[in-house]
């Protein structure tokens, strides 16, 4: 097949995606004029009645429609005898599955679980188990709806028959329920199959197997949280234990609350999009430019991930290996393939900035210090001396945005790095692996003292890169070790320590419209009205200090305010989370950073407003 020709009525126009016994092609309906997925599928036999039969449960399945479940369209037969093919035509699903190694919180992983239950629901209702729920068949669209793909193993219920004609039973081991593995699947099946895609979105690895495949739940790990009790009830060894698709669905509602609705769901983090032979293109993004906030706390606007089409579970082709040097610069390897943002970074939260680093590269200065205590836990610092004067700040900071626009990039093995023009007493470098969508990191070189610069600024940037570029090209960016201790504020959501009361505060802001930063270690919200704005940010290291600065305490926290410090008339309170003793025996403290600022209603003050919100990030915070 090649692009252009047609399947009855599709037109191909992109593929084919290679993966087990078919292969997808994306399509346009020539009568509707809508985009499809056709997959094509290869049954045992090539016989009219074999089609009949894939044509009748297609078209049953056609007439089934539920948010959460991509739609299956038509089936279609061409050719003859050995030439036949059957194509199952499906619904084009814009967004990623969530086959990557990223740990979701529990709450988010209910939101995700119970939009999937309800779809597990309606088709058991009629006489359907799916028998293939994993992470790899679950799509999230841009729009933050779960969806689940792939019914090439779906059963029905009390029959031995496949909904689609691909030969015996399928499953995946590390889902299946112990009574798929004897060949009866059951409607609890797909119960049990949520549950191990649950527990493997919160905790990254399945739950360990014992006996006749039944799961250890006396190894449950305590990491689910508020999943655990519902998780082991779901992965229950009886099937008659486990509670059904609309009873779990009711109750991963009710432990999801507000993130059902996956509002600030990381998404170009957590997906992964399927590789095929043309990847579509996004517009360019507006040359580099930010804000303040934005210069040094970049975010990764809700909804901002680069589409990829998605509409059944097939092997995804990863271009994951060091490049050859013929990637053109714009992101795509030179068959199309792209690399994730989870092969890059991993899981976000304990990928170690610091490990991009080296103390020992800067020959130009007498002393070189590697502190991991400034900024937040993104970010890991070099601060060069001279004379016992800190002269140089050499700065990386992982980030959640795509490379910027600039006129100057190269490529170094998979590695790409783009080199804005310097700025004053700043010199900057992106980078990030060939391929990788909306995940970079930034070198930032700053003179704290310029008169005592020894080396050109973008020198120093460029020896920084070099250490960078050479961890980048060995594979994955290394963890933390030791892993950030249990204690640590980076454990905590920033987007969650305002709720929709708190913002309320604000006028006109839209609390639905949060904007989550790398890890969400960050989020900002604007008001739809006027320039006003509010961010809370993580910090460390000494608590900061100054002539304007006021120390109080706001809830049960201690509290810096610091009016002016974002600009003019902008405000800035830091609550302080816990106090650390940091490599140097130096007391430091772990803060939350909630700044306003923007103009807005005349009778807008600024560090009230700041501190009111700051009183209700308190209350959201553990006891201090």
């Amino acid at each position: 097949m090649h692009r252009g020709e047609k399947v009855g009525k599709y037109r191909l126009t992109d593929g084919p995606v290679e993966g087990g016994k078919g292969a997808v092609w994306f399509a346009e309906d020539t009568d509707l004029g809508r985009k499809v997925v056709l997959k094509r599928a290869l049954p045992e036999s090539s016989s009219q009645r074999a089609f009949d039969e894939l044509l009748a449960e297609a078209r049953a399945l056609a007439r089934f429609s539920h948010p959460h479940v991509v739609t299956l369209y038509d089936a279609v037969r061409t050719g003859k005898d050995k030439r036949a093919a059957f194509w199952l035509v499906m619904e084009h699903v814009e967004g990623g599955s969530l086959d990557v190694p990223v740990k979701l919180a529990p709450e988010h992983a209910a939101g995700i679980g119970a939009q999937i239950a309800d779809a597990l629901a309606a088709l058991h209702a009629k006489g359907l188990v799916h028998c293939d729920v994993k992470p790899g068949n679950i799509v999230v669209t841009e729009d933050r709806v779960a969806k689940l793909a792939d019914f090439g193993a779906a059963h029905r219920v009390d029959s031995s028959a496949t909904i689609t004609p691909n030969g015996p039973l399928s499953l995946t081991p590390a889902y299946a329920a112990p009574e798929a593995f004897r060949g009866a699947p059951e409607r609890a099946s797909d119960v049990f199959s949520l549950g191990v895609t649950l527990y493997v979105l919160t905790t990254g690895t399945p739950p360990l197997r014992g006996p006749g495949q039944a799961v250890r739940l006396e190894a449950i790990s305590p990491h689910l949280g508020p999943l655990g009790a519902l998780l082991t009830a779901m992965l229950q060894p009886d099937p008659r234990k486990r509670p059904t698709a609309a009873a779990a669905h009711s109750a991963l509602a009710e432990l999801a609350g507000e993130a059902r609705d996956l509002a600030t769901f990381p998404l170009d983090m957590v997906t992964k999009a399927y590789s095929h032979t043309v990847v579509q293109t996004r517009a360019r993004p507006a040359p580099w430019h930010r804000s303040a906030f934005l210069r040094h706390r970049r975010l990764l606007a809700a909804g901002g991930a680069a589409a990829a089409a998605l509409a059944v579970a097939l092997p995804v082709l990863l271009a994951n290996m060091p490049g050859d040097g013929n990637d053109d610069g714009n992101g795509s390897s030179p068959t199309g393939a792209r690399t994730t943002s989870a092969a890059f970074l991993g899981d976000p939260r304990t990928a170690d900035p610091c490990s991009l680093l080296d103390a020992t590269v800067f020959d130009s200065y007498e002393d070189a210090e590697l502190d991991r205590y400034q900024g937040n836990f993104n970010r890991c610092d070099v601060v060069l001396r001279e004379s016992r004067t800190d002269v140089v700040d050499v700065r990386v900071e992982l980030d959640a945005e795509e490379l910027p626009e600039a006129e100057k990039r190269r490529t170094t093995g998979r590695v790409t790095v783009v080199e804005p023009a310097a700025e004053g007493d700043e010199c900057e470098r992106a980078l990030a692996v060939t391929g990788t969508r909306a995940s970079s990191l930034r070198i930032t070189v700053l003179a704290r003292e310029p008169d005592k610069v020894k080396q050109g600024l973008c020198e120093t940037a460029d020896v920084a890169t070099g250490v960078a570029v050479k961890v980048l090209n060995r594979g994955q960016v290394p963890r933390r070790s030791p892993d950030l201790t249990p204690a640590s504020l980076a454990h905590k959501d920033a987007c969650t320590l305002l709720d929709a009361a708190a913002l309320e505060k604000v006028p006109a802001v839209d609390a639905r419209g949060a904007e989550a930063g790398f890890g969400h270690w960050a989020c900002q919200w604007k008001s739809t009205t006027s320039e006003l704005e509010v961010d809370v940010q993580f910090d460390q290291g000494k608590l900061p200090s100054g002539k304007n600065a006021e120390v109080t305490r706001l809830g049960d926290r201690q509290a810096v305010v610091l009016p002016d410090s974002e600009g003019p008339g902008a405000c800035r309170v830091e609550l302080v989370h816990r106090q650390y003793t940091g490599l140097d025996r130096e007391q430091g403290t772990e803060r939350v950073a909630l700044i306003v600022k923007g103009t807005g209603p005349k009778d807008i003050e600024h560090c009230d407003l700041a501190k009111d919100l700051a009183k209700s990030a308190a209350e959201s915070m553990s006891p201090g």
